[in-house]
């Protein structure tokens, strides 16, 4: 997700000496929308910071995320970055300092799709927002009655989706929902939350975004193990703490 203030471009920046956990956290981070650079020590990445400004920094625990923090607070330019630092292991002091606001965030190694995406929300859009959203073109029916939409689920998280249209019910309207992940149909019935129509704009995608009001436990395991494999695929294998991948816990 790009962001610029005054023009700047505004980035994530990894700091991590593991060239292996550098890339799997850049990754995830651009995967979830986000521009990411990367440094391999202290030094590469306060060079990239007086290039330009960074929206957060996530960086490893222990001596890199001390170094780094340092160097950050004796800095005027770079004292109000926040920092996550990754760890390894559970860490109550820094757990202490997260609680007193001296770190902005922190996350547990391996990591967590969903560990990583609650601190982008609240250290980076301080929002609310807990379940992972993805990208998607899925094909899909809408049924409003006696009525059938054929379209596309461009947006799917685990208990909502925009579904692509140009001719969407109206807000409120409750409807059925159906499309394919892997080789199973999901059925669901939705609440339309809000309509966005063909005339906002060039850049506006007509359709709507519907709640999730009705979706059986499994199908629910399908949605959540089909964004997970998404967020991982090509990258590490997934472990019990990352989430499903397939369906398999």
């Amino acid at each position: 997700m790009s962001k610029k203030i005054g023009g700047q471009l505004l980035y994530l920046l990894v700091v991590d000496t593991n060239a292996y956990e550098r890339f799997t956290m850049g990754m995830l981070l651009q995967r979830f929308g986000y521009t990411v650079c990367v440094a391999s020590n202290v030094r590469e990445g306060i060079e990239f910071l007086c290039v330009t400004q960074a929206m957060a920094i996530f960086a490893e625990a222990g001596a890199i995320g001390s170094d780094l923090r340092a160097r950050l607070e004796g800095d005027a330019r770079f004292r109000d970055v926040p920092v996550v630092l990754a760890s390894e292991q559970r860490d109550p002091g820094l757990e202490e300092q997260v609680r007193r606001g001296k770190i902005a965030g922190l996350v547990r190694m391996p990591l967590s799709a969903d560990e990583v995406y609650q601190v982008i929300q609240k250290v980076i859009e301080k929002g609310s927002r807990t379940n992972i959203r993805i990208a998607t073109a899925l094909p899909a029916r809408l049924m409003d009655g006696s009525e059938t939409t054929t379209g596309h689920v461009t947006v799917l998280s685990q208990y909502g989706m925009f579904f692509r249209t140009l001719a969407p019910p109206p807000v409120g309207a409750r409807v059925a929902v159906d499309f394919s992940l892997w080789d199973r149909t999901v059925s669901l019935d939705a609440e339309v939350l809000y309509v966005v129509s063909f005339e906002e704009g060039p850049f506006s995608e007509p359709g709507m975004g519907l709640k999730f009001v009705r979706i059986s436990p499994e199908d629910n395991d399908v949605v959540r193990a089909f964004i997970h494999d998404q967020i991982w695929e090509g990258l590490a294998p997934l472990d019990p703490g990352r989430g499903y991948r397939g369906g398999q816990a």
